[in-house]
């Protein structure tokens, strides 16, 4: 990871990209999502919240550019952006 300033006295972080799947990959489609899924259920799991799930659901909406292309998105459990306290 490297440091990038900002005008303003701001900084981010800009982290290597690291992920299994190349740019070229497929987040959208059935095994891109559960791959997906599995990888922030995995993440929130090793921070001590096993109650957090993840799951992939096909969108019923249907774009023109898409054809009849299935695309799938990620639903999860988190409430706020946090995983429920329950364990």
């Amino acid at each position: 990871m490297k440091r990038v300033g900002e005008p303003g006295g701001c900084s981010s972080l800009e982290a290597a990209n690291t992920n299994e799947q190349t740019d070229n990959s497929d987040w959208l489609s059935r095994k891109g999502a559960m791959a997906l899924a599995k990888r922030l259920e995995a993440y929130w799991h090793e921070r001590g919240y096993p109650a957090a799930r993840f799951w992939a659901e096909p969108i019923d909406e249907r774009f023109p550019k898409l054809g009849t292309y299935e695309v799938y998105r990620i639903v999860c459990n988190l409430v706020n952006g946090l995983p429920p306290t329950y364990r």
